[in-house]
């Protein structure tokens, strides 16, 4: 026995939605690279899949909007994890690529400007900061080619001081355990 139309188009409907809802929960939340050169050595270290765009809206220690980035430096035993945290202004949006530079500053990264990016915190493993050697990068840039309350996509270079230079792409999805 065949449904008429009105059965059968609501019937689908629901079908498209739940399973469009499935393939979107399989998405990878996060991907990208770093590739260059780390201490002599050609490196390619992919982006963990567990980075993410957080927004909050409480306030306490942890800055309302930023993106948390960790890649995964393989052949490399004394790096346990390679990352940053990219902290916003609150509420930053970008629709076209925006470039901040970075510059080396008592042992740390920082912005040339807040008007986007208000800190740059570099991570090793579980700690906060840098593996010496390379060290603190001479100078850095960050380039955010896309930037909503759901997403974010851009670029970070490195520029060491023993010349290597590190490129780290990202695309991530805003943290759903907010």
């Amino acid at each position: 026995m065949a449904l008429p139309a009105r059965t059968v188009l609501p019937l689908l409907a629901c079908g498209l939605c739940v399973s469009s809802c499935f393939w979107l929960d399989n998405l990878p939340r996060a991907t990208g690279e770093c590739r260059g050169t780390h201490q002599g050595r050609r490196v390619r270290w992919p982006l963990q899949e567990s980075s993410a765009l957080v927004h909050r809206s409480e306030q306490g220690e942890l800055p309302d909007t930023f993106i948390d980035l960790d890649y995964t430096p393989e052949d490399e035993p004394v790096l346990e994890g390679f990352g940053v945290d990219i902290h916003l202004v609150e509420d930053a949006r970008v629709k076209q690529d925006r470039r901040v530079g970075l510059t080396s500053r008592e042992a740390q990264l920082v912005p040339t400007e807040s008007s986007l990016v208000t800190r740059w915190v570099g991570n090793i493993g579980s700690g906060a900061g840098y593996l010496s050697p390379p060290g603190v990068p001479v100078e850095g840039s960050v380039t955010l080619e896309d930037l909503t309350e759901f997403a974010a996509q851009g670029r970070f270079v490195y520029r060491y001081a023993d010349g290597g230079e590190l490129t780290c792409t990202f695309d991530v999805m805003k943290d759903v355990e907010e």
